[in-house]
């Protein structure tokens, strides 16, 4: 808390300069010049300094509104309602410098994103937001963000050849291997929902083959696994799909949760192919009931549980799933399929 409140006070000894927050070391003060996709250029005391994208937490520019600077701190602490609400109340109008500018635009549309993909309402809007600040800032060092932004909304519109595009724009761009795994990763799991199974196995093991360090790159290989699992039991046989999943659910910690409810949802669609319904059903209400925590991921559960109660003649259940999915997540895909 007292970072984020440093973040988006900054200190009244640099008030005029910009600031570059960084993951790791002291924070860079400067000018900044110039931004691109990969880095961000100061003028510090008459010398060049680059700051690899990556590397950045938050930029806060010395001339910029106060409304800009605590919207930006809270949508980056993820309070991206609250950071609506204050980034809505800055007039652009009153900002000349273009960097600030466009720093506005993003986080507007970043936020308005992010509370589109939570509430399930305004995708489209939110959707145009984001294409219209990347027509202004194809060069910005949002554009990564945005492109996952993009390619979060397209799926969440059914729109997968443009999610597709979006998130290979990342993987065949981005110069980082972990921002690149987690794309290509997005890709497949989008791949899956068209039915490209064959597309979508292709890329899971691709990610599979990779050096795997740190712990989030490892979970990325985890999330593959399941993926590949599932592709499996279309390509191959469902049984194939079957042990790989329980593989990974017998070997890992269940407080994963996003990683848990993919792979109970996995298995289900798995044990559906198999014709053992009631076994679904257990997979999927595993979700409903312990990994709920991703609306996505819960959101397609309940959908499967509305189908599989029926089968199992049990009709006050399945009203409870579907009417539970239309009330929590109307926008959803999935609701939307009932």
């Amino acid at each position: 808390m007292v970072c984020l409140v440093f973040i988006a006070h900054g200190s009244s000894a640099v008030a005029e300069e910009d600031q570059v927050y960084v993951k790791r070391g002291a924070t860079v003060r400067g000018k900044v010049d110039e931004v691109s996709p990969v880095q961000v250029t100061l003028d510090v005391a008459g010398q060049k300094r680059s700051v690899s994208v990556n590397e950045v937490r938050v930029v806060n520019f010395g001339d910029e509104p106060p409304g800009l600077r605590q919207g930006r701190a809270r949508a980056v602490a993820g309070k991206f309602a609250e950071a609506l609400q204050e980034l809505k109340k800055v007039d652009a109008t009153s900002i000349s410098r273009p960097l600030v500018k466009l720093d506005l635009q993003f986080y507007l549309a970043l936020c308005q994103g992010r509370e589109a993909l939570r509430s399930g309402t305004g995708k489209s809007e939110a959707t145009e937001a984001m294409l219209a600040f990347v027509r202004s800032g194809a060069n910005s060092n949002h554009f990564f963000q945005a492109a996952d932004v993009l390619g979060d909304l397209a799926v969440a519109q059914g729109d997968y050849e443009n999610a597709v595009k979006y998130y290979g724009g990342i993987s065949s761009k981005n110069p980082w291997a972990e921002d690149r795994t987690r794309a290509l990763l997005a890709e497949a799991d989008t791949r899956v929902k068209q039915g490209s199974f064959a597309e979508a196995q292709k890329r899971y093991q691709n990610i599979l083959t990779q050096k795997a360090d740190a712990p989030e790159e490892k979970r990325l290989l985890l999330l593959a696994e399941v993926g590949r699992g599932r592709c499996l039991a279309e390509t191959t046989t469902a049984e194939q799909g079957i042990n790989v999943i329980e593989q990974v659910i017998a070997d890992n910690d269940a407080a994963d949760t996003e990683l848990f409810g993919r792979a109970y949802n996995a298995l289900g669609d798995c044990l559906q192919l198999s014709n053992k319904p009631k076994d679904a059903l257990m997979a999927y209400l595993h979700v409903d009931v312990l990994f709920y925590g991703d609306a996505e991921t819960h959101a397609e559960a309940l959908y499967h549980l509305s189908k599989l109660w029926q089968v199992a003649k049990n009709q006050d259940r399945a009203a409870v799933a579907a009417n539970l999915l239309k009330q929590r997540y109307a926008g959803s895909v999935w609701a939307g399929k009932l």
